[in-house]
Protein backbone atom coordinates (compact mmCIF):
# COMPACT_ATOMS: atom_id res chain seq x y z
CA UNK A 1 0.00 0.00 0.00
CA UNK A 2 2.03 3.80 -0.62
CA UNK A 3 1.41 6.23 1.16
CA UNK A 4 -0.13 9.66 0.12
CA UNK A 5 -0.40 13.06 1.95
CA UNK A 6 -4.02 12.97 0.89
CA UNK A 7 -5.36 13.05 4.13
CA UNK A 8 -8.97 11.12 2.89
CA UNK A 9 -6.25 8.87 0.84
CA UNK A 10 -4.90 8.41 4.32
CA UNK A 11 -8.11 7.54 6.02
CA UNK A 12 -8.95 4.95 3.43
CA UNK A 13 -5.84 3.38 4.21
CA UNK A 14 -6.07 2.90 7.45
CA UNK A 15 -9.69 1.86 7.67
CA UNK A 16 -8.32 -0.69 5.31
CA UNK A 17 -5.37 -1.77 7.58
CA UNK A 18 -8.37 -1.73 10.41
CA UNK A 19 -10.83 -3.87 8.78
CA UNK A 20 -8.49 -6.57 7.62
CA UNK A 21 -6.66 -6.48 11.31
CA UNK A 22 -10.03 -7.11 12.93
CA UNK A 23 -10.61 -9.92 10.39
CA UNK A 24 -7.36 -11.69 10.18
CA UNK A 25 -7.48 -11.72 13.95
CA UNK A 26 -11.12 -13.29 13.69
CA UNK A 27 -10.37 -15.94 11.36
CA UNK A 28 -7.21 -16.70 13.70
CA UNK A 29 -9.63 -17.17 16.79
CA UNK A 30 -12.04 -19.53 14.52
CA UNK A 31 -9.21 -21.69 13.27
CA UNK A 32 -7.29 -22.81 16.49
CA UNK A 33 -9.87 -25.38 16.86
CA UNK A 34 -10.31 -26.45 13.29
CA UNK A 35 -7.29 -29.12 13.47
CA UNK A 36 -9.26 -30.51 16.42
CA UNK A 37 -12.60 -29.88 16.34
CA UNK A 38 -12.90 -33.91 16.20
CA UNK A 39 -11.29 -34.39 19.05
CA UNK A 40 -13.50 -31.19 21.42
CA UNK A 41 -17.02 -32.63 19.57
CA UNK A 42 -15.54 -36.40 20.84
CA UNK A 43 -14.85 -34.90 24.53
CA UNK A 44 -17.94 -33.36 24.74
CA UNK A 45 -19.57 -36.96 24.53
CA UNK A 46 -20.28 -36.38 20.29
CA UNK A 47 -18.93 -39.03 17.52
CA UNK A 48 -18.43 -38.38 13.96
CA UNK A 49 -22.09 -38.14 13.17
CA UNK A 50 -22.42 -35.08 15.36
CA UNK A 51 -19.18 -33.25 14.23
CA UNK A 52 -20.16 -33.49 10.54
CA UNK A 53 -24.25 -32.35 11.81
CA UNK A 54 -22.51 -29.32 13.55
CA UNK A 55 -20.86 -28.59 10.92
CA UNK A 56 -23.52 -28.73 8.56
CA UNK A 57 -25.97 -26.83 11.28
CA UNK A 58 -23.36 -23.76 10.80
CA UNK A 59 -22.96 -23.14 7.21
CA UNK A 60 -27.05 -23.96 6.59
CA UNK A 61 -27.60 -21.03 9.36
CA UNK A 62 -24.90 -19.67 8.04
CA UNK A 63 -26.22 -19.27 4.30
CA UNK A 64 -29.86 -18.65 5.13
CA UNK A 65 -28.83 -15.72 7.29
CA UNK A 66 -26.96 -14.14 4.75
CA UNK A 67 -29.85 -14.27 2.80
CA UNK A 68 -32.60 -13.67 4.86
CA UNK A 69 -30.47 -10.55 6.57
CA UNK A 70 -29.02 -8.77 3.56
CA UNK A 71 -32.48 -9.25 1.51
CA UNK A 72 -33.64 -6.24 3.26
CA UNK A 73 -31.91 -2.94 1.39
CA UNK A 74 -30.04 -1.10 4.60
CA UNK A 75 -28.83 2.39 4.50
CA UNK A 76 -25.08 2.90 5.48
CA UNK A 77 -25.74 4.28 8.98
CA UNK A 78 -27.46 0.94 9.13
CA UNK A 79 -25.10 -1.28 7.38
CA UNK A 80 -22.51 -0.38 9.85
CA UNK A 81 -24.41 -0.93 13.12
CA UNK A 82 -25.41 -3.96 11.62
CA UNK A 83 -21.57 -4.48 11.22
CA UNK A 84 -20.94 -4.36 14.58
CA UNK A 85 -23.87 -6.18 16.32
CA UNK A 86 -22.80 -9.22 13.37
CA UNK A 87 -19.40 -8.91 14.96
CA UNK A 88 -20.62 -9.17 18.27
CA UNK A 89 -22.79 -12.11 17.95
CA UNK A 90 -20.07 -13.91 16.81
CA UNK A 91 -18.32 -13.23 19.75
CA UNK A 92 -20.47 -14.58 22.21
CA UNK A 93 -20.81 -17.89 20.21
CA UNK A 94 -16.98 -18.04 20.74
CA UNK A 95 -17.25 -17.08 24.09
CA UNK A 96 -20.03 -19.99 24.21
CA UNK A 97 -17.62 -23.08 23.77
CA UNK A 98 -16.38 -22.28 27.56
CA UNK A 99 -20.10 -23.37 28.37
CA UNK A 100 -20.13 -26.22 26.14
CA UNK A 101 -20.84 -29.74 27.76
CA UNK A 102 -22.74 -31.80 25.45
CA UNK A 103 -23.39 -31.30 21.51
CA UNK A 104 -26.86 -29.91 22.03
CA UNK A 105 -24.63 -26.78 23.21
CA UNK A 106 -22.37 -26.95 20.37
CA UNK A 107 -25.21 -26.69 18.16
CA UNK A 108 -26.44 -23.68 19.83
CA UNK A 109 -23.22 -22.32 19.55
CA UNK A 110 -22.54 -23.10 15.86
CA UNK A 111 -25.87 -20.93 15.60
CA UNK A 112 -24.78 -17.65 17.01
CA UNK A 113 -21.43 -17.82 15.61
CA UNK A 114 -23.12 -18.45 12.13
CA UNK A 115 -25.66 -16.26 12.43
CA UNK A 116 -23.04 -13.20 13.91
CA UNK A 117 -21.34 -14.12 10.05
CA UNK A 118 -24.02 -13.74 8.41
CA UNK A 119 -24.86 -10.54 9.15
CA UNK A 120 -21.40 -9.06 9.68
CA UNK A 121 -19.26 -10.58 6.41
CA UNK A 122 -21.35 -9.15 3.62
CA UNK A 123 -21.23 -5.43 4.81
CA UNK A 124 -17.34 -6.19 5.75
CA UNK A 125 -16.54 -7.05 1.81
CA UNK A 126 -18.51 -4.38 1.22
CA UNK A 127 -16.74 -1.84 3.67
CA UNK A 128 -13.27 -3.14 2.35
CA UNK A 129 -13.70 -3.26 -1.05
CA UNK A 130 -14.66 1.23 -0.25
CA UNK A 131 -11.39 1.86 1.36
CA UNK A 132 -9.23 -0.76 -1.19
CA UNK A 133 -7.01 1.96 -3.00
CA UNK A 134 -7.98 1.81 -6.84
CA UNK A 135 -3.81 2.02 -7.17
CA UNK A 136 -3.40 -0.85 -5.38
CA UNK A 137 -6.70 -2.72 -5.49
CA UNK A 138 -5.28 -5.71 -6.87
CA UNK A 139 -2.26 -6.04 -4.02
CA UNK A 140 -4.76 -5.15 -1.35
CA UNK A 141 -7.27 -7.88 -2.27
CA UNK A 142 -4.23 -10.13 -2.73
CA UNK A 143 -2.69 -9.19 0.86
CA UNK A 144 -6.21 -9.76 2.62
CA UNK A 145 -6.47 -13.14 0.36
CA UNK A 146 -3.13 -14.44 0.98
CA UNK A 147 -3.23 -13.43 5.28
CA UNK A 148 -5.93 -15.27 5.82
CA UNK A 149 -4.46 -18.42 4.21
CA UNK A 150 -1.35 -17.54 6.16
CA UNK A 151 -3.19 -17.04 9.91
CA UNK A 152 -5.31 -19.97 9.14
CA UNK A 153 -2.67 -21.96 8.69
CA UNK A 154 -0.77 -20.48 12.01
CA UNK A 155 -4.03 -21.09 14.09
CA UNK A 156 -4.29 -24.65 13.06
CA UNK A 157 -0.50 -25.26 14.08
CA UNK A 158 -1.04 -23.02 17.74
CA UNK A 159 -4.36 -25.29 17.90
CA UNK A 160 -2.71 -28.62 17.74
CA UNK A 161 0.28 -26.93 19.86
CA UNK A 162 -1.93 -26.17 22.66
CA UNK A 163 -4.42 -29.24 22.92
CA UNK A 164 -1.07 -31.65 22.43
CA UNK A 165 0.61 -30.31 25.20
CA UNK A 166 -1.74 -28.15 27.58
CA UNK A 167 -6.05 -29.06 27.34
CA UNK A 168 -8.72 -26.95 25.31
CA UNK A 169 -9.44 -24.85 28.35
CA UNK A 170 -6.85 -23.30 27.10
CA UNK A 171 -7.80 -23.21 23.60
CA UNK A 172 -10.81 -21.55 24.12
CA UNK A 173 -9.50 -19.02 26.50
CA UNK A 174 -7.16 -17.75 24.16
CA UNK A 175 -9.97 -17.99 21.02
CA UNK A 176 -12.26 -15.79 23.56
CA UNK A 177 -9.22 -13.37 24.21
CA UNK A 178 -8.65 -12.89 20.26
CA UNK A 179 -12.06 -12.63 19.21
CA UNK A 180 -12.99 -10.00 21.76
CA UNK A 181 -9.46 -7.90 20.29
CA UNK A 182 -11.27 -8.69 16.72
CA UNK A 183 -14.60 -6.94 18.32
CA UNK A 184 -12.96 -4.19 20.23
CA UNK A 185 -11.29 -3.32 16.58
CA UNK A 186 -14.94 -3.66 14.79
CA UNK A 187 -16.53 -0.72 17.40
CA UNK A 188 -13.06 1.29 16.82
CA UNK A 189 -13.79 1.05 12.81
CA UNK A 190 -17.36 1.89 13.82
CA UNK A 191 -17.02 4.84 15.51
CA UNK A 192 -14.34 5.99 13.16
CA UNK A 193 -16.46 5.85 10.72
CA UNK A 194 -19.85 7.42 11.96
CA UNK A 195 -17.42 10.27 13.32
CA UNK A 196 -15.74 10.36 9.74
CA UNK A 197 -19.64 10.88 8.28
CA UNK A 198 -20.61 13.07 10.70
CA UNK A 199 -18.04 15.37 8.83
CA UNK A 200 -18.65 15.08 5.70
Amino acid sequence: MKSNSNPIARSINFFYRLLVSSYIISTFSEGIILPVYAIFVEKIGGDALSAGTAMGVFLITQGVFTIFVHKISWSKAQQLRLLVFGWFIWTIGIASYLIISNVWMLFVTQILTASGNAIADPIFEEELADHTDQRSEEFEWGFFEGSKDVVSGLAAIVGGVIVGLYNFSLLIYLMIFTASISFILSLYYYRRRVRMQSQS
